[in-house]
């Protein structure tokens, strides 16, 4: 999910409506920051990607509108992808933006299939963090990369996204941190060994926290 604070699949519309407000509004910043970064890291311009926990599809419409990718924006929540599909006609991306309903524990994309494989937010939410790192793995083609993690792509939308979040929501901050917590860089690295992925960089900085891994 390209999560702004959830856990686990919206059900609602009206959740799924709250969360597409704050992504259009207070985080919307960051989505054309944090493709770029990924596009320059993946040094990509065409062929596929999958958004894993896409949300409203604001990070997969960022990358679309920069590169000349088809983007798979997935989500396990029905509510969502009817709101990214809305969004993605908003933009006129139809024929490059895909909402697709699924979940990371069995993407459904054959084998190699991709040739970039994104998230932001959504791994902290993940049942089973090793098995969700195995199925992009999985659906990489052979040099493809994942770029998995989260973050809000420079200090100064971190610090201003902060300020505004602890304003409308005094627990946000609190419960970022446990999200980060359970995914601290100790229990990443003993999931992603456990899914046979043992070279890969832990990005730290403030570009956010982010794993980067490619294909074998």
């Amino acid at each position: 999910m390209n999560a702004v604070y959830r856990h686990g699949s919206v059900t609602s519309t009206e959740k799924a409506e709250e969360y597409n407000n704050l992504a259009r509004t207070i985080f919307f910043p960051i989505y054309p920051v944090i493709a770029h970064q990924i596009l320059k890291r993946a040094n990509l311009d065409t062929g596929s990607c999958l958004d894993v926990g896409s949300g409203p599809g604001h990070l997969a419409i960022a990358l679309a509108t920069l590169s000349d990718l088809t983007v798979f924006a997935l989500d396990n929540s029905r509510p969502m992808c009817r709101i990214a599909k809305g969004n993605v006609e908003k933009y006129r991306l139809g024929r490059r933006v895909r909402t697709v309903f699924g979940d990371v524990n069995s993407i459904p994309f054959g084998n190699a299939s991709m040739d970039l494989v994104v998230s932001r937010g959504s791994f902290f939410f993940w049942d089973h963090l090793s098995r969700g790192f195995s199925e992009c793995n999985r659906v990489l083609r052979p040099g493809g990369m994942a770029y998995i993690g989260g973050g809000f792509g420079n200090a100064r939308l971190r610090d201003e996204i902060v300020s505004r979040m602890r304003e409308r929501d005094p627990s946000w901050e609190e419960n970022r941190r446990g999200w980060y917590a359970s995914c601290n860089p100790h229990i990443v690295r003993s999931a992603l060994a456990a899914a046979g992925i043992f070279e890969y960089d832990l990005i730290q900085d403030d570009s956010g926290y982010w794993v980067v891994f490619s294909r074998q």
